[in-house]
């Protein structure tokens, strides 16, 4: 339960650090992405990493054989919801345009990265 809480808050400390750097650096740079843009896909991007790491999270607290289809469950869920995000982006504005598809890519790695570590951290320490 103390993993699942401190992954929501340094989650939620992740994404508002992204906020205000997004908020402070993207009209400062001449990056063609409204900020309006970069808040949704930092909100998207945040609430699908929430959703995979509880996925994940209670996946690595069953046995070895139920815990490997939680594990691969949630690689899904996470492929799935960010299919859907870009499929709704896509038809809400019917363009991706270069700086969109860059911002995106680069928030999903960090947020990637962030919540596979906290996820072998949880796994090192069972």
């Amino acid at each position: 339960m103390i993993d699942r809480i401190r992954f929501i808050w340094q989650l939620l400390v992740l994404a508002c650090i992204f906020a205000l750097l997004g908020m402070l650096l993207l009209p400062r740079i001449n990056v063609e992405i409204s900020p309006v843009t970069f808040l949704i896909t930092l909100g998207s991007v945040t609430l699908v990493n929430l959703l995979t790491f509880l996925v994940m999270h209670t996946g690595i607290q069953k046995n070895s054989k139920d815990g490997v289809v939680y594990l691969l469950g949630g690689i899904g869920v996470k492929f799935l919801l960010y299919l859907l995000f870009i499929l709704l982006f896509w038809i809400a504005t019917k363009n991706l345009s270069k700086p969109f598809i860059v911002t995106f890519f680069a928030l999903y790695l960090v947020f990637t990265f962030f919540t596979a570590g906290r996820l072998l951290k949880i796994l090192k320490n069972k």
